[in-house]
């Protein structure tokens, strides 16, 4: 048993991931925290699930634009000096926003502004930070690396909605909002003493344009790349909608919660996915993939029986189970793929999966969001099942995954 353990958590054997692992839980309960506290907002001045899709879109169109170059840049410079900028901006602009709420009127449109701003960091922001992952550990301990920052994420997804929820109560968003500031200057901090190992194999690349025309190539030649990466895209432009737009104004219009109510109940889909990642990490199984056979086919389920749940704790139960199988097949697609991939295509691949959760994820909740608000949410979900089931289907047929 304690030859097990060690073997799962073999990453913390590495000073500088340790750090970096623990000061980057820190962040993203203040992203997740952040996050909550601008839905609540948005939801009090206008109660609409197309709102929130319309906040999504803004950090979306940025990221959709920019993003693969962001991992062309980071195949080609220093990704621990880009993760310091991209942290302190951020800090600097939860900050700014901190201010404008304490102590102006905070409206909708001020958060659109501030989306669009987010959306250009994260373009840089979110590949980096996976090839960052994998470089501050051997390749034998990648998979367990990936496993726990997936652990820290969710875990994360958890205690930020109770940590949004208290603060609300105690003084309002704009305290939320600066405790997110602090979070990523303490990354920052914490990246300056971190040292991280020497990339092997990596070419000399002529340009921007042909890098990441090049990469694209590579990953649409390489046949398990390729249906990894569209099963991807599927899942995040049918399912990630629903938790982050639709689920969220279906469940408030539906139970009326107050500021306290609606952090704790949106932190057990968190939960969900946060079993899901220590069940994964866990297994440990030797192909990651074959965990893909359990998570889509339980989303599925799950969705098609969602608006049929009678109360607030069978739906609280839904979203959990969502939560669960959503992160299995997430884990089981980008742990293969950092598996499978060339280190010198990582920075590229990794914008290719961060343009899904970054772009195309926030995207998608703007017509999901809209759709919802015209023709109700159970309608939406539904279509959302239909369209995620049969499209997975066909691409395992395919791919004779």
């Amino acid at each position: 048993m304690t030859d097990l353990l060690r073997a799962r958590l073999a990453p913390f054997r590495h000073r500088h991931f340790r750090n970096f692992f623990i000061a980057q839980t820190l962040s993203l309960v203040g992203s997740w925290s952040h996050d909550l506290a601008r839905s609540w907002i948005i939801l009090s001045a206008t109660g609409s699930s197309g709102a929130l899709g319309n906040i999504n879109l803004a950090i979306a169109v940025p990221c959709l634009f920019l993003i693969l170059q962001g991992g062309v840049l980071v195949d080609r410079t220093d990704v621990r000096k880009l993760i310091i900028r991209t942290k302190s901006l951020l800090g600097i602009s939860a900050l700014i926003l901190t201010a404008l709420t304490e102590y102006g009127h905070i409206e909708v449109w001020h958060l659109l502004v501030f989306g669009l701003i987010e959306g250009v960091i994260i373009s840089y922001d979110s590949p980096a930070f996976q090839a960052l992952t994998v470089r501050m550990v051997p390749r034998e301990d990648f998979q367990q690396a990936i496993a726990l920052n997936s652990t820290n994420f969710h875990a994360s997804r958890t205690l930020g909605p109770f940590i949004a929820a208290w603060l609300m109560a105690w003084h309002g968003p704009s305290l939320v909002f600066l405790f997110d500031a602090v979070t990523y200057f303490l990354v920052a901090f914490v990246l300056t003493r971190v040292e991280v190992l020497p990339r092997t194999a990596v070419m000399a690349l002529p340009n921007k344009t042909q890098s990441l025309r090049d990469g694209l190539r590579y990953i649409a030649n390489h046949p398990l790349l390729r249906y990894r990466i569209l099963q991807l895209m599927l899942t995040i432009a049918c399912v990630f909608p629903m938790m982050a737009a639709v689920f969220r104004a279906y469940v408030q219009g539906r139970f009326h919660l107050d500021a306290q109510e609606f952090g704790a109940v949106f932190a057990f889909p968190a939960m969900g996915s946060m079993a899901g990642a220590l069940t994964f990490a866990v297994i440990k199984p030797k192909q990651p993939i074959r965990a893909l056979l359990l998570g889509v086919p339980l989303v599925f389920c799950v969705l098609v029986l969602m608006p049929w749940m009678p109360n607030l704790a069978s739906t609280v139960a839904g979203m959990s189970l969502t939560g669960f199988g959503l992160y299995l097949t997430f884990a089981s697609l980008t742990v293969s793929m950092h598996l499978d991939v060339e280190e010198q295509y990582r920075g590229r691949l990794g914008s290719v999966i961060g343009m899904g959760f970054s772009a195309i994820g926030p995207l998608m909740c703007f017509p999901w969001g809209h759709l919802a608000d015209y023709a109700g949410a159970p309608f939406t979900i539904w279509l959302c099942a239909g369209l995620f089931g049969v499209g997975s289907l066909g691409l395992a047929a395919m791919n004779r995954v």
